[in-house]
């Protein structure tokens, strides 16, 4: 930590002009400066010469701080201005362009006596009238499809191209409508929508990303990549609680709480077959995650090596009974588990690393004892055979 030095405080930037009165580029050098002078003067780390603690520290940060917070007042003030200026810019553009767009056909009068102006445009079609407002000094429309009427306006030409702006925004609206409805249709070459009765374990599954549609229901705006169910709890109020996983860890469980996502649904595999039970699953997932909580304990005092998370790595996937040769893996478990019996047990170890080495015997033991049951278990010979 650099030494404190008992100097005067160096010149601050020069904060004699206020900060409305700065232009931009001068605006972002006066902040750029004092912010390098606080850092250097004021923070340990910074290159000095340091302002002595205590008053002296206080005055400078109480200055520095003021200061900042004007030119950020400042700066934050004119981007709002700039902003609120492109966007006066864009909206006087838009009705400029939407009242060129609209065709004003010719007047019919009404029952009333009033002039009443339709209005079209190119690819909307007809969009509704313009008329004068009761009073007889503004202008209103009505539109043609819901025969309902906004604001007034000043002028024909501002009402109707208000028609205008009405008939983009729904046609954007049918647009968007369209994509949902065909993304509810829509499903993955090799998939089909699953059967909420038959899911069970072990199902391969692919969960939507729901998204709230135009009238307001539910639909999949993708199809997220696959998972394997892992469980399935069927709630009394109708819903399900779908516990999952997936190739590198686990998901989070999918909370099916709705009608509405009931109807939108799940995927499995075309064809698909139920799956049968496969109880080796659950005692493999037992044995490994009781050696790795072993590992877990080791690698505390020990450190992660690259062995230690090797071998976590592994048990983790064998939890998730993600392996291509079982027997392989166990075996290499075996002989790591080993190898960390040994080195946890040396006598030159630390103490700290000696005293868990109860936990390197007990995971080479489990790990041996795992090896030799799965190999005489009847619901391991599928690996067995594999294996040979």
């Amino acid at each position: 930590m650099p030494t404190v030095t008992a100097i005067a405080i160096p010149p601050l930037p020069d904060a004699s002009i206020p900060a409305t009165e700065l232009d931009d580029e001068a605006l972002t050098e006066a902040t750029v400066a004092l912010d390098a002078w606080y850092r250097a003067h004021l923070l340990d780390s910074g290159v000095g010469p340091h302002i002595k603690r205590g008053e002296p520290s206080r005055t400078a940060l109480i200055t520095v701080a003021a200061r900042m917070r004007e030119l950020k007042r400042v700066r934050k003030e004119r981007d709002h201005s700039i902003a609120r200026d492109a966007f006066h810019q864009r909206e006087a553009q838009r009705k400029a362009d939407n009242e060129a767009r609209a065709q004003i056909g010719r007047p019919s009068r009404a029952a009333g006596g009033a002039l009443v102006y339709p209005v079209s445009a190119d690819m909307l079609g007809e969009l509704g009238t313009v008329c004068r407002s009761f009073y007889g000094r503004m202008w209103r429309f009505t539109r043609a499809d819901t025969g309902s009427s906004g604001q007034e306006y000043d002028t024909l030409r501002a009402a109707a191209g208000a028609l205008v702006w009405l008939g983009d925004l729904a046609v954007e609206s049918a647009e968007r409508q369209r994509r949902q409805d065909a993304a509810r249709a829509a499903v993955p070459d090799g998939w089909e929508l699953a059967d909420w009765d038959e899911l069970t374990k072990f199902d391969l599954i692919r969960i939507p990303a729901y998204g709230r549609a135009e009238d307001g229901a539910l639909y999949p705006r993708c199809w997220r990549d696959p998972l394997e169910v892992r469980g399935v709890n069927r709630l009394e109020s109708g819903g399900l609680v779908i516990s999952l996983v997936q190739a590198d860890g686990g998901a989070d469980p999918l909370f099916v709480s709705s009608q509405e996502m009931k109807d939108v649904g799940v995927l499995w595999p075309t064809g698909r077959i139920r799956p049968e039970p496969q109880p080796w699953r659950e005692k493999l997932r037992v044995r490994m995650a009781d050696i790795a909580d072993d590992i877990e304990t080791i690698r505390r005092p020990f450190g992660s090596t690259a062995l230690l998370q090797g071998l976590a790595d592994l048990l983790a996937r064998l939890e998730r009974a993600h392996s291509e040769d079982l027997f392989a893996d166990l075996r290499r478990v075996e002989a790591a588990t080993g190898y960390i019996r040994v080195q946890v047990g040396d006598t030159n170890q630390p103490y700290e690393v000696r005293e868990i080495a109860s936990w390197g015997v007990a995971a080479h033991l489990k790990a041996t004892y795992a090896l030799e049951a799965f190999a005489a278990d009847p619901d391991f010979a599928w690996a067995v055979a594999a294996g040979r």
